[in-house]
Parts: C-alpha cells; structure tokens; sequence
C-alpha cells in the first residue's frame, strides 16, 4: 500500500514540475487571476482496506478548507478535517463466521477450553490540520467549465480512540484440534473493562500522529464563482492505537492473555469518496 501511495505522488509531480517551470517565465505576463482564492466544504465516505486498518467498517469524512492559486497549475492553503470509523465486530467474530478476517477465539489444548470474546468500543475518531496542494493537469482559466486535478495533502492528526469493554465467553471442547463450535459445551461468561486488572490499556486513549492523502478529482465550474467537485484519495497515518485482533494468535497465552490484546499500534490506511462544493472569490 505504502508503495502505491508513493506511486501516486511521483504521478502527480511528474505531471506537475514541467508545467510549473514553463509557467515561471510566463507569469510575469499575464493578468492576475480574476478568482485567485477559494473555501470548500466537502463530505463523504471513508473505507478502510488491508490488514493494517484493523477490525473496523467503513466511516464519515468531513473537511474544510482554502486555497489560494499561485499560478496555472498549483493551489495551496490550510485544511481542517474529522474522519470517524466504528469497530465492526462481524470483522472479529470467527466464531460466528469461519470467514471473518479476525479472530475472537483463542484455544487452551491443555486443558480443552476456548475462550470467545465479543468486543463493544475502541471506535477513532481521526481530527486533522493539514497543508493541501491542489495540482490542476490542465492549465487554469477562468473559462473552463470542468478541470481535473490531483491533491497532495501531509497533515498532523489527533487520533482519538474510544474505551474499550468485552464480553468473554468460556467453552469447552472434546477434541484436538477443536471440532465444530456447535458440539462445544458453554460453561460460564465474565465482563472485562478497564477496571479489570491487567486492562488499564483498554482506557480511552488520545494521540499526536500525522500522515497525508493523496488522489484526484473532477471539478465543474459556474460562472457565478460557485464550483461542483467529487474527489477521492488515499490516506495513510503514521501509527495510532486500534483494534486489530487479525495480529493476535489463536492461543490463550499469545492472543487473550496478551498484555497489548487486542490493541496494536501501527499505520491506518484508508480510501476517501468525496463529494464538495467550493466558492471563488
């Protein structure tokens, strides 16, 4: 994934740099443009992909921001955004669906018992400040109805995760390996939180990260200075705390009774469909 970001990047310079050195010699000539700046609102939906995005389903994307063109191809300026991803726990439960990518049975041989974990919390909440680059691939004018663009967006982040709880269930079974759940015999269930010894880490957690988005869009313009846009791009974090049981084994010891379970910290990789409206002035 890291790569095809990369990619992307290196797309949207290539496409961009002969442009902007062509255009260095040019701009002292040329009339200023008559709508140089511009606000955006945009919303829509976030999906996460690959393993490194953990137990969760897809989300909301809000953002805001401003742009101020620098010449015929490139526009930067501040943005704002709030990203929110629920834990799903249909992604977790193995137990109920052999084909689920996570995992919420972890197995004890030695004495033919399982534990079953249904998880409830540990949702993020994504807040951003990032500096965008608007690269338009064809040059600006201030008659041109539709453009296409890409976007380059690094960005610091304050990631919020919800507290988590659970409920363990405990089963027995006959033999080695397990057989089918259904011939399993239910013996007894606890609630685990925070306030359960060792879960001090399930706590509500809040970190300073960063990251960037990169993708392309389509923009229908009106004479009015009021713009139509739908846009969608990659997302990568740096590492964030998050729910991801797919890391854990399915043994008591290096799954349920891991002191970091079911926890990890690494990069959240998401793709954004957005849809906007922006205002030139």
């Amino acid at each position: 994934m890291k790569r095809v970001c990369w990619f992307f990047l290196l797309i949207l310079l290539v496409v961009y740099l002969p442009g902007f050195t062509q255009e260095e010699g040019v701009l002292l000539k040329k009339q200023r443009v008559s709508k140089g700046k511009s606000v955006y609102l945009s919303g829509g939906l976030s999906f996460v992909f690959g393993n490194s995005s953990g137990d969760y389903s897809s989300g909301l994307n809000i953002e805001a921001g401003y742009l101020k063109r620098l010449n015929s191809f490139i526009s930067i300026g501040p943005s704002l955004s709030y990203s929110s991803f629920n834990y799903d726990e249909s992604i977790s439960d193995s137990f109920g669906d052999a084909s689920a990518t996570g995992n919420n049975v972890y197995y004890n041989d030695a004495d033919l018992e399982a534990r079953v974990v249904y998880i409830q919390g540990g949702d993020l909440r994504f807040t951003t400040v990032g500096l965008t680059a608007k690269i338009d691939f064809i040059p600006f004018s201030d008659t041109r109805k539709f453009s296409v663009y890409g976007i380059v967006r690094p960005f610091l982040q304050v990631s919020k995760r919800t507290e988590i709880s659970a409920t363990a269930e405990l089963w027995y079974y006959n033999t080695i390996p397990p057989d089918d759940p259904s011939n399993w015999t239910f013996s007894s269930e606890e609630f685990l939180s925070v306030n359960t010894a060792g879960l001090e880490r399930w706590a509500a957690e809040t970190e300073i990260s960063g990251g960037f988005n990169t993708g392309v869009g389509g923009e229908l313009s009106l004479p009015s200075g009021v713009s139509f846009f739908l846009q969608t791009s990659i997302g990568v974090t740096l590492p964030v705390s998050h729910i991801n049981t797919s890391e854990f084994p399915q043994t008591m010891d290096g799954g349920y009774y891991n002191p970091d379970y079911p926890i990890v910290k690494s990069g959240f990789t998401f793709l954004s469909i957005m849809a906007g409206v922006s205002y030139s002035f």
